[in-house]
């Protein structure tokens, strides 16, 4: 009977790089998922009524997330600009400003993007002490941004950072920060250009990157199989 012999450098190819590449595709499935169940969650609460300050104490933390929410109060001196943020292919910051309500809970509001060209925070950004009513979506307070150099923050508001996440902020506006960001609607008062979404990455594209990584290693299954069918050949042909 013929001998499969694909070779010992096929064979030890096939071994290292096949699991490698199913756990990929296996990984780029399950983070699809994750992204789909945060998709369907975003347009299932943000189309329920607009609730206020009080309505939001008595819901669970799954009924919270990006709901609609109005809230009562004045936006504070600290700001954070967070830099490298872009949009239609022009660099720009989003500003994040911290919000204390009527009820005095401090949130931290995203008002949106604006570029940098001729930016001049004083003049564009900074908001007076008066209160006014902020309306937008809740989402959970994940990291903004992404920070390389892991450089320290300025001192001083406001401050320009390449990455926010809630422990920094805590640490910055104090313990009683509220753990949800709000998203800030379009026409409130302070608002820039709002481009937040639930997910930077569509589940989509996570299922495209899985077919690939699937992709390759159905290429290698055949190579493998080829490099042996061609060593039997070999051997018969000796």
């Amino acid at each position: 009977m013929a001998k499969f012999s694909p070779g010992k450098a096929m064979t030890a190819f096939f071994v290292f790089f096949f699991p490698i590449l199913i756990y990929l595709g296996s990984w780029q499935v399950s983070r699809g998922i994750e992204k789909q169940v945060i998709v369907d969650r975003h347009f299932s609460n943000k189309s329920l009524p607009t609730i206020d300050e009080i309505e939001l104490d008595g819901l669970q933390k799954n009924f919270k997330e990006y709901r609609s929410i109005r809230l009562n109060g004045t936006y504070e001196n600290e700001t954070y600009i967070l830099d490298n943020r872009l949009y239609r292919q022009e660099a720009g910051y989003e500003i994040f400003t911290k919000f204390k309500t009527v009820r005095d809970n401090i949130f931290l509001v995203n008002r949106g993007w604006i570029s940098k060209e001729n930016f001049n925070y004083s003049d564009e950004v900074a908001i007076h002490n008066e209160i006014v009513s902020a309306q937008g979506i809740l989402s959970p307070f994940n990291r903004f941004g992404l920070d390389l150099t892991s450089a320290e923050s300025e001192n001083y508001w406001p401050k320009y950072v390449q990455e926010l996440d809630y422990s920094k902020a805590k640490s910055d506006l104090g313990p009683s920060l509220n753990s949800f960001v709000l998203q800030l609607s379009a026409g409130s008062v302070g608002s820039l250009e709002p481009i937040w979404k639930p997910t930077e990455v569509k589940p989509s594209r996570h299922y495209g990157y899985a077919v690939q990584w699937f992709g390759l290693a159905l290429v290698l299954i055949f190579s493998f199989i080829y490099f042996g069918l061609k060593g039997e050949k070999n051997e018969l042909s000796k």
